[in-house]
């Protein structure tokens, strides 16, 4: 994980660079640090100043946890105090995934017979399973082959673990 670039800038230029931000960026309507019109706001301020960072998601999430820790602080013109900033921290998580998979399993079986004919035995193999005499997983599972999957949901535990 790799630290903002605003991390490094003073809490001047990084208070005139969130007032840019809020030119064309409602702070209080978004929902999260990843909002489209934070997104855009902060690239087009970025290219307007030629600062670039090296992950827009990460530069977003700083920028707007700056706002939410001094969101008095930006209604002023000019800065009064020194910005409350927060720290990276690293976060773990579960990610659920419910798939439907198309799998081949093989399983091995013995059975006895008196037959040497390979259609004689089959039928019998196949009389014994219609019967409910036997089923396939009465042997022993050798071999497993995925085909296909589906994901057929996901979610995101909210359990967090700040590591």
């Amino acid at each position: 994980m790799s630290a903002s670039i605003f991390e490094s800038i003073p809490d001047k230029t990084l208070f005139r660079f969130i007032k840019m931000v809020m030119e064309n960026t409602d702070f209080e309507t978004l929902i999260s640090s990843q909002d489209n019109e934070l997104v855009d706001g902060i690239a087009e301020a970025e290219s307007t100043l030629g600062v670039r960072g090296n992950d827009i998601a990460i530069d977003c999430d700083y920028i707007y946890n700056v706002w939410q820790s001094n969101s008095d602080l930006f209604e002023e013109d000019r800065l009064i105090k020194n910005l409350d900033r927060p720290t990276l921290k690293k976060v773990e998580f579960d990610w659920y995934a419910w798939e439907t998979q198309w799998v081949k399993l093989t399983y091995r079986h013995q059975v006895e017979t008196y037959g040497t004919d390979k259609g004689d035995i089959y039928n019998y193999i196949y009389g014994l399973s219609s019967e409910g005499d036997m089923s396939y997983y009465d042997g022993t599972l050798i071999d497993t082959d995925n085909y296909d999957s589906e994901t057929t949901d996901e979610s995101i535990d909210s359990n967090f673990t700040i590591l």
